[in-house]
């Protein structure tokens, strides 16, 4: 097991693990994930906390979360609101400088992945700097969406250099490599360009297959828009200029980020 990166004096670590719940009207499904996560962690104990992130939310979310507090008090959940509709990204960020884990880890509020496998990646905590889940089956997701993940994927491999098989699962970081080395990025693409910031450090890896589900979104709420198409778009090109600056100005770095 490889050692863990020193972080600075100050950054608190004193648990093993941080869970960021985005919600954007999660009202129906946010309590089928809180209770996910409880049940998963009663199989595989360890120091957490659970952050939960509104972002801007105009149904009920907050008052469910709130609810949920009160009626399992022993379950360590902090709910924060956000002051508008941030965006997944940057909530992301923001939320890895409130925690207290020495591993960090995006857990979607609209209740998509089985307890199986968030234990599954669980029991991989320590092995390396990353744990990346892929998905051989998603149920639900259509062949639009699949090929458009195929596709980007392709893209990322292409322009970084690297070989993974999924950007875009909810992996498993060290917190401390979120708050340092994390882009500041926008929509679809944001694990992509942070995963492969980390392996230009020299970040360990490990790579999984788990089991998950997709729950489609309209509106609003859908992937699908015109502005993550052009903040994908800017992600591939800050990933391909990377490449160019590593192969071009930079010596190979070894060793786990810092």
């Amino acid at each position: 097991m490889p050692e863990p990166a020193q972080v600075p004096a100050g950054i608190r670590e004193d648990l093993d693990l941080t869970l960021f719940v985005p919600c954007y009207n999660e009202e129906p499904r946010i309590t089928g994930t809180l209770d996910t996560i409880r049940a998963a962690h009663a199989e595989f104990s360890c120091g957490y906390e659970v952050i939960v992130v509104d972002d801007g939310s105009t149904d009920q979310t907050c008052a469910v979360v709130e609810a949920y507090q009160r009626a399992h008090p022993e379950m360590p959940i902090r709910l924060h609101r956000n002051p508008g509709n941030l965006g997944l990204a940057r909530s992301f960020v923001e939320t890895a400088f409130q925690g207290r884990g020495r591993y960090y880890r995006l857990v979607c509020g609209d209740n998509v992945e089985p307890k199986e496998t968030m234990v599954q990646l669980l029991r991989q905590m320590g092995k390396a700097d990353l744990v990346l889940p892929y998905y051989p089956v998603l149920p639900g997701k259509s062949l639009v969406r699949r090929t458009i993940s195929k596709t980007f994927t392709f893209l990322v491999d292409l322009l970084s250099g690297y070989n993974v098989h999924y950007y875009n699962g909810c992996a498993l970081y060290r917190r401390f490599h979120v708050m340092r080395w994390a882009p500041y990025n926008y929509g679809f693409g944001f694990q992509a360009d942070l995963i492969t910031m980390l392996l230009d450090e020299g970040a360990s890896f490990v790579e999984m297959p788990v089991p998950g589900s997709h729950y489609v979104k309209e509106g609003g709420s859908s992937p699908l828009n015109f502005r993550n198409f052009v903040s994908t778009g800017h992600t591939l090109f800050e990933i391909f200029l990377r490449r160019i600056r590593r192969v071009f100005f930079e010596h190979k770095r070894g060793g786990p980020p810092s």
